[in-house]
């Protein structure tokens, strides 16, 4: 019986194995899915479909994938304020295509956001709840519910409010009704204030440090004031190396320590520059900065500039008062040599002066200075020396937004200079300057900038001022497909003479077509003049901006639309318009 009943073990065996491996060879294998195509009858959500559906390419095309890709289908209409849909989903082969029918979106309704704690009543706190994504009447979406708790949450962490806690936070759909409503209930916790302020590193600027610092033991926290706090340090002339940033694990009950970490810069430092501009050709650069002459904070600097037109010399001492940004005596000297960078003329400058600089209450950047200077300015074989005594005064105020790329920004200078000949000059004068720029951006792609050039020389005669102080206008930073101050009245000969006013003005779109780069249009026009009875110069041409972490480099191309000459000029100029 056993040779038989193993006869018949092994007959059965041999026919499960071929017949499981028949069956394997005969059932065909699965489809993958190549391609979802998605079509909405009433449009607008395909990409968010699409985004949901990208994972499923590869996978194989069978019942249950399928049914998954119909929930996260679902998913992604959910997420977009629809609830009522028709989904159908067909194709052959590797294609699969989905086609969804939209019924009318949610809407937001019922909107209860409250605040507990001891932030309940902060009007920044208060007024987020006026200004959040979500709206009554506005279409849902899911997105905007957690922007809103993000927003609540970046703007408690800004404030000091770092034991916030959600008591309760939901969003509820009223499928049925077709709205939805959401829940917010925030206890704010305590508002901690600035506690000790620690620097660390052998500094020897650690009065100045101090000094600079927005905040005071106590008061308020506020992160856009370490923010603040941090670019007053870097604007400073002593540190290499500079970080600001609360101790938030060595909070006490109530108030959060502060750290300062800085580098000093070396005692001598170098720096080396080269580059190219229609208005002075080839050119190089050499500074040197000494930070720290005495323990004070006096400091040191030097320039030598060198081109094929133009050489210079300058150097300054800064004595700090209290701030070492905005309060502070400078004393400058320098010399500087010009061959036809203005064309036809020759000229040797030497200057010394005093500056008082200070900031006024509403944030203006008062100078008052008293400068001596002496020019000699050779013009077709005729030369002219004049000496003048200058007191004065400036005001200057910037604004801007974006760092080195800014994407708003205001800069206001307005200047007063007078001299007597009575008072060791050459004549009378009094000299006014106001100039203003704009720059403003739409829609982040979209950026404008604009600028408002005047001046005006009182004198009996404009012929008896040093050449340099007369207007003239023309240049990369003037009126574009014009020369280097090549825009004045001349004489009966067309020799360039310098005029009593000056008016110029520039409008300037750009676009921005990729992440580092910018295509502009621009127009420039004005005038330099004694009567304003010269036509006005215009200029336009268009450009490209390349963005870096330094700043734009700016190459443009412009015509001068009044000149004779139909020649075109090109200009680079490195840094951002304001």
């Amino acid at each position: 019986m056993k040779p038989y009943f193993s006869c018949l073990t092994l007959a059965l065996f041999l026919c499960c194995f071929f017949s499981f491996n028949a069956g394997a060879e005969s059932r065909p294998a699965s489809v993958k899915i190549s391609n979802i195509e998605v079509k909405v009858e009433n449009g607008g959500v395909e990409d968010n479909i699409t985004g949901f559906l990208k994972s499923y390419k590869g996978k194989p095309k069978v019942p249950r994938v399928m049914k998954e890709v119909r929930a996260d289908i679902r998913r992604a209409l959910h997420a977009l304020g629809y609830y009522h849909f028709d989904i159908q989903l067909s194709g052959e082969g590797q294609n699969v295509i989905a086609e969804v029918k939209l019924e009318a979106p949610l809407k937001w309704k019922d909107i209860n956001i409250e605040l507990v704690g001891a932030g309940r009543d902060n009007a920044d706190l208060v007024s987020l709840i006026k200004d959040v994504p979500i709206q009554v009447g506005k279409q849902v979406n899911h997105s905007d519910y957690q922007a809103t708790k993000s927003r609540f949450e970046s703007e408690l962490l800004e404030l000091g409010y770092f034991d916030y806690q959600w008591q309760e936070s939901k969003l509820l759909v009223h499928k049925a009704n077709r709205y939805a409503g959401v829940r917010l209930l925030l206890n704010t916790g305590k508002r901690y204030q600035f506690g000790d302020l620690a620097i660390e590193g052998n500094t020897k600027a650690a009065n100045y440090i101090r000094s600079l610092s927005p905040f005071s033991k106590g008061q308020p926290f506020e992160a856009s004031l370490l923010s603040d706090f941090n670019l007053s340090l870097n604007a400073t002339p002593y540190f290499s190396a500079i970080k600001v940033y609360p101790l938030l694990k060595d909070r006490t009950s109530d108030q959060i320590p502060v750290r300062v970490s800085v580098e000093d810069k070396p005692a001598n430092s170098f720096e080396v520059g080269a580059g190219y501009s229609d208005d002075v050709g080839a050119k190089t650069r050499f500074k040197w900065t000494k930070p720290w002459i005495t323990e004070d904070g006096h400091s040191f600097e030097s320039n030598l500039r060198l081109s094929q037109k133009q050489q210079d010399i300058t150097a300054s001492y800064t004595i700090p008062v209290d701030n070492p940004n905005d309060d502070l005596w400078r004393v400058l000297g320098g010399y500087k040599v010009q061959d036809e960078v203005t064309e036809g003329i020759n000229s040797r400058i030497w200057n010394v002066q005093v500056q008082r600089q200070w900031l006024t209450d509403d944030e203006w950047v008062r100078t008052a200075f008293l400068k001596r200077e002496h020019e000699t300015t050779e013009q077709l074989g005729e030369k002219q020396r004049t000496e003048m005594l200058i007191p004065g005064i400036s005001y200057l105020k910037k604004e801007s937004k974006g760092g080195a790329l800014p994407y708003w920004g205001n800069e206001r200078l307005i200047s007063i200079e007078a001299a007597a000949d009575s008072v060791l000059s050459s004549a009378n004068m009094l000299k006014v300057r106001w100039n203003n720029e704009w720059l403003r951006s739409f829609e982040t792609k979209h950026l404008f900038f604009g600028r408002l050039d005047l001046g005006a020389i009182v004198t009996k005669d404009i012929d008896q001022i040093p050449f340099t102080h007369r207007f003239l206008a023309g240049g990369d930073q003037s009126i574009r497909g014009f020369a280097y101050e090549s825009i004045g009245p001349r004489d009966d000969e067309g020799r360039i003479l310098g005029g009593r006013y000056l008016a110029t003005g520039t409008v300037e779109y750009n676009y921005q077509f990729h992440p580092s780069w910018r295509a502009a249009l621009f127009v420039d026009a004005g005038t330099a003049t004694n009567d304003f009875s010269d036509a006005w110069e215009v200029g336009a041409g268009f450009g490209f901006r390349y963005l870096t972490p330094v700043g734009p480099i700016r190459l443009d191309h412009a015509w001068g639309l009044t000149k004779e000459s139909k020649s075109t000029r090109l200009s680079i100029v490195i840094g951002p318009e304001i």
